[in-house]
């Protein structure tokens, strides 16, 4: 449709800008970039906080996946500016004329920084190890997000996987089989999350080889994974594959740099102080009220990056009255989105009408609000229902890109209930995966969270929120059901207008249930040294490091 084009040429403007000015950040650079490796330099980056685990299959976090996807590579990838597939591991494909199976040719001579040989048996291992809930070196104990993101993005383990099948047809084929035609499928494979592990990593210790303690994480990735290299809660060293497959446009060796430093520092301002004190080369997750201090800095260069986010509250429709969708509708008709964005985000946001981010296919340019902010709508609302109530609203405890500062973004949410007759009691949790994991089995009232897309697909933002009708809130009203079926459908349809009209459809049915209540979509620039060249920020939220270099 014309309007959705529109959003998307947008969107294309958007990385375009991002490009130009990551490569703007290395004009005062110098030396060659043998130069850069034999100064042993190391490119350090700042976090909001450490990983999770080292496991790709069981992390969904930016912080997780910016140190995964260093050393773990998926088959396929996206284009360093856009979400354009291109290969990797694999060098080609084909479908079959059903659209339910699909085989991969796999590069040659790559081997896992152990010195076992990536193959078709290697990818065949690690997804059967991710959807056989039964299978032999299966990590025995829930680790991190217990392989949340494959359960999200093909349905389930076991019988409700949407791959049905992985089989290798010889030492560099592999065909995958679906259960029907699935959209997203190459979108969804390039995904960080599915990065390839080496086996013998995970047989050598398959409930310990992804903690700090890990004696082999093995990937094929331009950084490598060292005994000891990770100090729990303050960094990962990551140190130069010799014989990574890949290189540059000019045939050179990569990666640049010797290594990598990923610190973390939940802190925001401590994150800044590190960045202008030189200790760390590159930051994100920064208050946008921080912007214009740093792009006074003249040591700093701020590299936009398309926004592909959403803020958001959710409810536990199951608690009351939380359970009223007349309740929900007037918490969210209670909330000043524009408040918000000007008092913690300094204008860098929009309000979000929908939890699709703007220019995504299926994103409805028919819908101007999600619920209008009408507070004495809200307020007789309430009365009508004749409901009051204490609501407890948890927040993320650290920073994230689509909240930049969690509680303050509560803090004025309740403030905004309280004049409608809402008392708000604010919470939260002792660390993130603990947060996560108190959202995930439905013991939290109302919480903050949110989004940065993985593929540039619909399915990885709807599906991912409301698909699983047990978690996250138990929203399995009969809307609920009807929402699931319009998302499955469009994941399983491959013509992208058939697809879009789904998803708009999908769009309004949340509208009308109000099971969650979008607030915002951010601005998320990364900050980094002037003497930093060859960083590309991506819509996806991270990035590989592999082409950055630091000038003397």
């Amino acid at each position: 449709m014309g309007g959705g084009k529109g959003g998307t040429r947008l969107f294309a403007i958007f990385l375009a800008v991002a490009v130009v000015l990551a490569s703007c950040a290395g004009q005062g650079t110098s030396g060659t970039t043998s130069d850069f490796r034999a100064t042993g330099r190391a490119f350090v980056f700042g976090m909001s906080g450490d990983a999770a685990a080292l496991d790709p299959w069981n992390v969904v976090d930016d912080n997780s996946l910016q140190v995964t996807q260093q050393i773990f590579e998926p088959l396929v990838t996206y284009d360093a500016q856009s979400f354009e597939i291109k290969p990797n591991l694999a060098t080609s494909w084909q479908v079959s004329p059903d659209k339910k199976q699909w085989t991969f040719k796999l590069r040659q001579g790559v081997k896992f920084h152990d010195g076992t040989d990536f193959n078709s048996d290697a990818v065949v291992f690690n997804f059967d190890r991710a959807r056989r809930t039964d299978f032999k070196y299966r990590n025995s104990k829930p680790i991190a997000d217990d392989y949340d993101y494959y359960q999200t993005m093909w349905g389930g383990l076991d019988d409700d996987s949407m791959i049905t099948k992985v089989e290798a047809f010889d030492r560099y084929t592999v065909r995958f089989v679906t259960k029907t035609p699935f959209g997203p499928f190459l979108a969804t494979l390039a995904m960080a999350t599915f990065g390839i592990v080496s086996p013998a990593s995970i047989k050598a210790d398959p409930d310990g080889w992804m903690l700090p303690g890990s004696n082999s994480a093995a990937g094929t990735g331009p950084f490598m994974f060292t005994v000891g290299s990770w100090s729990k809660d303050d960094r990962i060293t990551l140190v130069r594959n010799p014989s990574y497959w890949k290189k540059d446009d000019k045939g050179e060796e990569l990666p640049y740099a010797s290594r990598v430093v990923l610190r973390a520092i939940p802190d925001a301002s401590f994150r800044i102080a590190a960045m202008r004190s030189g200790e760390v080369d590159a930051i994100r997750d920064f208050s946008p009220t921080d912007l214009s201090s740093l792009k006074s800095d003249p040591r700093i260069t701020l590299l936009d990056r398309a926004p592909n986010n959403v803020g958001y509250l959710r409810f536990n429709t199951h608690e009351p009255p939380l359970d009223n969708p007349d309740v929900r509708r007037a918490i969210a008709m209670a909330i000043d989105r524009e408040a918000i964005i000007r008092e913690v985000y300094a204008g860098f946001a929009t309000p979000a009408s929908q939890f699709l981010p703007p220019g995504m296919l299926g994103y409805d340019d028919s819908t101007r609000v999600y619920q209008p902010y009408a507070p004495d709508e809200a307020r007789s609302l309430l009365n009508t229902v004749g409901i009051k109530f204490i609501l407890n609203l948890y927040y993320i405890p650290i920073a994230r890109p689509y909240f930049p500062d969690p509680k303050r973004v509560a803090e004025l949410i309740a403030a905004d209930l309280e004049k409608v007759g809402v008392v708000v009691v604010l919470g939260t949790s002792t660390d993130f995966a603990t947060y996560r994991d108190e959202f995930k089995r439905n013991a939290l009232q109302a919480w903050l969270y949110g989004w940065t897309g993985d593929n540039g697909d619909p399915d990885n933002f709807l599906c991912t929120f409301f698909c699983n009708m047990t978690q996250n809130g138990r929203w399995d009203e009969p809307n609920a059901e009807r929402t699931v079926k319009l998302l499955r459908d469009a994941s399983t349809e491959t013509d992208p207008l058939k697809r879009s009209d789904l998803y708009r459809q999908a769009s309004r049915t949340i509208q009308r249930a109000v099971p969650a209540v979008p607030i915002v979509h951010a601005d998320v620039p990364v900050a980094v040294s002037r003497t930093v060249s060859g960083y590309f920020p991506h819509s996806k939220g991270s990035e590989v490091f592999t082409t950055v270099q630091i000038g003397r």
